[in-house]
């Protein structure tokens, strides 16, 4: 019996402390909140245990990331404010609150992405046991942000123009393309990448059919994410190579030209270009330019032009008359005519004003 009477007010006494755990955290309340935090940065967790009087022997930190998914303590304060590291985070770890307020707030500095998880803050109280708190801390990561592309051959046939890439962002990075004038004749392409780390990579490509209109057009990619205050925009010039088609050959000055420039419409520009004169001496002529003195009627005749490239050659022709002899003979015979034709005028009217006259 004696034996039974302890059992019994072993239970009263079991049953007491439960009645006291429970109708004590019923009244705590801990204050904390989820955080969030860029790689390489602090991150503060704050833990706050209020509404209770009752003692605390120590406060424990645990943690559960990506780098080590199996909860562990890794910082503990003790009562009298010294503090204890675990796993060698003493460089890591700063304590920024204060034991005898019952706040267990601390500092994660230089934050890498793996020690991304839950944080445990747990208050050790003398009559309840264990008070405890779950905190989320996520480290984002910015994106590395660029645009590839390379030269294409003019063709009827669609192609990826360009790549705009946000590599290993966290989250995923907004990428998007800025076409203008040529949203019509484009269009794009969006695949992600996640990561064994969390991170995920964006690539949106610019795809359509590499045409001569579309050679030296610039587009640009915009890339927007959590952790950037300001977009970051890439220019791209889109580059296709088509071949010569046709020359043009003009004056330096429409009226007084001593020199003829040979201007041929092609990407990319041509490697070389030959001046011939028909029928006649090597023209004086360097790379696109030809040289002819207004003076030299004996350089009169006709040139050509041949433009050559990787893809072909094209010519033109240049016809030069520097004897000035057609125009003056065609402003003297114009003024022969305009006096004949007022001649005939005034006579035509002497006639009828005479006629008239002999009428009446």
């Amino acid at each position: 019996m004696h034996w039974r009477r302890n059992t019994f007010d072993l239970s009263l006494y079991g049953l007491f402390l439960t009645y006291l755990k429970c109708s004590s955290i019923a009244g705590v309340k801990i204050i904390g909140h989820d955080t969030t935090v860029m790689k390489g940065g602090n991150a503060t967790l704050f833990c706050h245990l209020t509404e209770t009087e009752e003692n605390l022997t120590h406060i424990v930190w645990q943690k559960q990331t990506r780098g080590n998914p199996e909860q562990h303590s890794f910082f503990i304060i003790h009562k009298d404010g010294k503090t204890e590291h675990r796993n060698d985070l003493q460089d890591k770890v700063k304590f920024i609150g204060n034991f005898k307020e019952k706040n267990g707030s601390i500092q994660l500095l230089g934050m890498p992405l793996l020690d991304d998880g839950i944080y445990t803050c747990i208050f050790n109280t003398f009559l309840s046991g264990k008070i405890l708190t779950n905190i989320s801390v996520t480290v984002h990561v910015p994106p590395a942000g660029k645009v590839t592309g390379s030269t294409h051959v003019s063709d009827h046939y669609d192609v990826t123009l360009a790549s705009c890439v946000a590599s290993n962002a966290r989250p995923a990075a907004e990428v998007l393309w800025r076409l203008g004038a040529l949203n019509d004749s484009l269009r794009t392409e969006t695949s992600s990448t996640q990561h064994s780390d969390g991170t995920v990579t964006v690539v949106t490509n610019i795809l359509g059919k590499p045409s001569k209109h579309l050679n030296q057009k610039t587009i640009q990619c915009v890339v927007k994410h959590s952790t950037m205050t300001k977009q970051l925009e890439l220019d791209y010039v889109i580059n296709v190579h088509y071949p010569p088609e046709v020359v043009k050959i003009i004056p330096d000055d429409p009226t007084e030209a001593e020199e003829y420039h040979c201007l041929v419409d092609c990407n990319p520009a041509p490697t070389s270009y030959i001046w011939v004169r028909v029928n006649g001496s090597t023209p004086h002529s360097e790379g696109n330019k030809l040289f002819i003195r207004k003076s030299s009627s004996e350089l009169n005749g006709m040139y050509i032009c041949t433009a050559s490239t990787k893809d072909g050659n094209v010519s033109g022709v240049l016809y030069v008359d520097n004897t000035g002899s057609t125009d003056v003979c065609w402003d003297l015979l114009g003024f022969i005519s305009s006096c004949a034709i007022l001649g005939f005028i005034l006579w035509f009217l002497f006639s009828t004003v005479s006629r008239v006259r002999k009428f009446y």
